[in-house]
């Protein structure tokens, strides 16, 4: 081998070496010095930075009791205040006083005079509706308060696994947060407003009383706000859990290309046998790979893995240490917000069956169409809410089974016989400790429950549907009979008093 070639080594090694220190004094700031000497981006600028979007607006409706209280080191702790779980609690019991107090004005007078409950049906329907929202908005307000420990929890393993990668990307997830809770709450404003629209104008149209408006319905919408706000909640948690499955599997990753690229270099070239030092060999596998990438600001994701310099046995052992406490977060949602996604599975269900079933009937009837389209945007609403809990968890599930694939591809490739052992346990805890968003331990959360969902709103349609013509036939043959009998009676009265008249003369 030539003797250029260490020259060429130890120059690239001191080329990187003066980059990482360029950009270590760069970034004093923002970054600090870990136990194992790589430099890491401080925690305090990412998960509590990245739901600071949505923490004012879930206090303010009631879902988060919590504050964030800075402490001297830099970072945020969450704190349960009792000032806002008096807030809360308050705000449950004046939107249900509010809506019963409300049902009761529009059917005080009979459902006759009503402008929502004017049919026997249309009371059974809305007593649903109004019931399903009530009871999601208090378990809502309830859970959050009881179960704030786990939420605490939840964060802190985020945090922790934050720490172990070492890799901190806030603004993807700020900007995920942002967009996901400024389109759906301006969308159920503005669906609230054509809502009390086309109601106001029914009301209207047939000169009902003054009392029977939508105003007795106003409260519904405030608890839309509360649900929604617990829902994003639900989905930024798992979005999360998704992002750290994410960095996991690009360390993995990493792992693999650098062993592939070693036993090239080894197999192909040569070059180990006439290195003294292992760590110039994994510094030009490095430069090779990265080709000399610099720390950013703006995708600190991007950036080099935390595992540089370590041994194949260590980092695994990191790695299934942040799989580890992922697999405990999972644990954490599921306990504290399995009730809640319960309630709104059924809610969901129930809307998708009595919305739609609703919009066809008032169809035949030739309504107006705007609130036609209202109720077509209540059935894409409902459709949206189901969504926002289903995807995220779909997206975390699937980045735990790529980890499986992952190191089962290591593994195969490692001669490490340390490290093969580390890889070997490691799939073991792939397979006991399998990634499941469960509500309750009734039901998975993944895609499926949109196929089962649509499954069960497209029977019961169909079912209700036919049971309603099945009553206008029905209806329509009785006042046949009715008119038919009277016909009958009405000529037997006129033969009587023919056959009188005819008598007596």
């Amino acid at each position: 081998m030539p003797k250029k070639t260490p020259m060429r080594w130890n120059k690239l090694i001191e080329q990187q070496m003066a980059n990482k220190a360029n950009n270590k004094l760069a970034n004093v700031d923002e970054y600090k010095m870990n136990t194992d000497g790589v430099y890491i981006k401080s925690v305090n600028s990412d998960l509590y930075q990245a739901v600071f979007p949505i923490y004012h607006l879930s206090k303010f409706s009631g879902v988060f009791p919590a504050r964030f209280v800075a402490k001297v080191s830099g970072r945020y702790q969450g704190r349960l205040s009792i000032i806002d779980s008096i807030y809360s609690l308050g705000l449950l019991t004046c939107l249900i006083s509010a809506e019963v107090w409300g049902f009761w004005r529009d059917l005080k007078d009979g459902w006759e005079h009503s402008t929502r409950l004017k049919s026997q049906n249309a009371i059974i329907v809305t007593s649903s509706d109004v019931l399903g929202l009530m009871s999601l908005t208090s378990a809502s307000i309830i859970s959050s308060i009881l179960y704030w420990k786990h939420v605490q929890t939840i964060i802190d393993k985020l945090v922790e696994c934050d720490e172990k990668l070492g890799i901190i990307s806030p603004r993807k997830t700020r900007r995920y947060t942002i967009f996901l809770t400024l389109f759906t709450l301006l969308y159920s404003i503005i669906l609230s407003c054509l809502d009390v629209y086309t109601w106001h104008h029914e009301v209207t149209m047939n000169k009902k009383l003054d009392d029977k408006g939508p105003l007795n319905y106003v409260p519904l919408y405030f608890m839309y706000i509360v649900i929604i706000m617990m829902e994003i909640q639900y989905a930024i948690a798992t979005y999360n859990v998704c992002q750290r499955f994410c960095r996991l599997n690009k360390n993995v990753e990493n792992i693999l290309k650098n062993g592939k690229i070693t036993n090239q270099f080894r197999k192909d070239l040569g070059l180990a046998g006439d290195l003294g030092d292992q760590k110039q060999l994994t510094a030009y596998i490095q430069h090779e790979i990265v080709n000399v990438r610099m720390f950013r600001k703006a995708k600190i994701m991007d950036s080099t893995p935390t595992n540089d310099g370590k041994s194949l046995t260590d980092s695994v052992s990191q790695l299934m240490t942040v799989h580890s406490s992922l697999c405990d977060t999972v644990m954490l949602i599921n306990a504290a917000y399995g009730i809640i996604v319960l309630v709104i599975a059924i809610t969901c269900l129930i809307h998708l069956i009595i919305t739609p079933y609703f919009l066809i009937m008032e169809i035949d009837r030739r309504r107006d169409k705007t609130f036609l389209t209202a109720q077509g945007l209540w059935c894409v609403f409902h459709v949206w809410r189901l969504l926002i809990i289903v995807q995220p968890t779909y997206a975390a599930t699937t980045q735990a089974k790529k980890t499986a694939v992952l190191v089962s591809q290591l593994l195969s490739t490692s001669r490490d016989k340390e490290g093969r052992k580390q890889l070997e346990i490691f799939s073991l805890q792939l397979l006991h400790r399998p990634l499941e968003f469960s509500a309750c331990g009734l039901f998975t959360l993944d895609r499926t429950l949109v196929t089962s969902i649509a499954g069960a709103v497209t029977t019961y349609l169909v079912i209700l549907i036919q049971f309603q013509k099945d009553d206008e036939t029905k209806g329509s043959f009785d006042n046949i009979l009715k008119n038919a009998t009277q016909m009958l009676k009405n000529a037997s009265t006129l033969h009587n008093l023919t056959a009188g008249k005819l008598g007596l003369s």
